[in-house]
């Protein structure tokens, strides 16, 4: 595992080089929230820890990688989640539910509230449907809503409570606060949320940015990454996978920008400590 910690002089200052820091991650010694990448493959699944041990995980890896998100929580003592987010229903994003939920005490769960279509391609989404939509704690994310927990504030930046039929362009777009600290997810939405994002005047800016899409070509665009204007970009991404991502000229349009860019195949778990807020630091 291999744990890339970014002190605020990193961010302040763009120092050449981060700090990184190797050993298993504990959840007994948190003194501020961190927000973990984690290395699912060909899919997505990232941990917020907050400073008063709360767990909230967003995507969970598909139906076989996702042991890799069990494996995590179990080195890290953790055994419930406060809340457990599904950006959408691909299964590289939800498959690994069906174990967490067998394994962990799952305290909520948030979706986009995806209908199943008349024909699904796959009958995984059916079943998470009948495992997760008729819990008591179960609830539809849209854009405007915040979650909040001591030290983290999570905002639904998309998609609106009407869904089109792309499943990729309605997946749930988040910004994490955590202390001083912004991190941008994008799931798999693409150039076309990232147009309907900026023409609403969204505030995007992030020192993190999840890229969309794994770092497909129909996400990331010139605009939108000035927009953002992280210091990083994180692409979930399997080695050779049959997709081809990341596409050649996203991580040319990264380089090009000076964004630093961090592959999860390449690099493993990647774990970013927040800047802890200063008692007059107002940025909100």
């Amino acid at each position: 595992m291999k744990n890339y910690c970014f002190a605020a002089i990193i961010f302040l200052v763009l120092l050449p080089a981060t700090v990184a820091i190797s050993g298993e991650v504990s959840s007994a010694d948190i003194r501020y929230s961190r927000v973990h990448f984690l290395d699912v493959g060909e899919g997505s699944a990232t941990l917020i820890e907050t400073e008063n041990n709360k767990h909230i995980l967003i995507d969970c890896g598909n139906v076989i990688i996702g042991s890799r998100v069990l494996d995590f929580c179990r080195r890290a003592g953790i055994k419930e989640l406060d809340a457990l987010i599904i950006t959408h229903p691909h299964a590289d994003h939800m498959g690994g539910v069906f174990q967490l939920l067998s394994e962990l005490n799952i305290k909520r769960v948030y979706d986009n509230g995806q209908p199943i279509p008349a024909a699904p391609k796959c009958d995984i989404y059916r079943w998470y449907v009948e495992a997760v939509r008729y819990l008591k704690n179960y609830k539809i994310l849209c854009q405007g809503d915040q979650l909040t927990w001591p030290g983290v504030v999570i905002d639904v930046f998309w998609p609106g409570r009407t869904l089109g039929k792309n499943w990729n362009d309605n997946a749930l777009v988040l910004r994490i606060k955590a202390g001083s600290s912004r991190l941008l997810l994008m799931s798999d939405a693409g150039k076309r949320v990232e147009a309907a994002l900026l023409a609403a005047n969204v505030d995007l800016r992030a020192e993190v940015l999840q890229i969309g899409h794994h770092g497909a070509a129909d996400a990331s665009s010139p605009v939108f990454l000035r927009a953002v204007s992280p210091r990083l970009a994180v692409i979930s991404v399997n080695k050779d996978n049959i997709r081809g991502y990341p596409a050649p000229e996203t991580l040319h349009l990264l380089s090009r920008f000076g964004i630093r860019t961090i592959l999860t195949y390449r690099d493993g778990d990647i774990t970013f400590p927040a800047i802890p807020k200063r008692g007059n630091d107002r940025r909100e």
